[in-house]
């Protein structure tokens, strides 16, 4: 079994929003082609990950949550 670990960190500056890690099989991925005579793809795993990102960027004020710049880079050091 070939397994596959995503890491999504999306960031607006210096204020992180989301982290979360997935890991997948290889097996199950779906792959879709990017154009024709080329051997690039892109995943669904892929387009699903972009997704939520954007929907992220997209979120109100409230929906972010409060901020506080000082705890977050004690966070980050943990």
């Amino acid at each position: 079994m070939k397994m596959k670990k995503r890491v999504l960190c999306v960031y607006e500056g210096e204020r992180r929003l989301w982290k979360d890690e997935m890991m997948l099989d290889n097996d199950f991925q779906v792959r879709m082609p990017l154009g024709r005579g080329t051997d690039a793809y892109v995943t669904d795993l892929d387009y699903q990950t972009v997704e939520r990102a954007k929907a992220l960027h997209n979120a109100t004020e409230e929906e972010k949550g409060p901020w506080d710049p000082d705890n977050e880079v004690e966070r980050l050091m943990i």
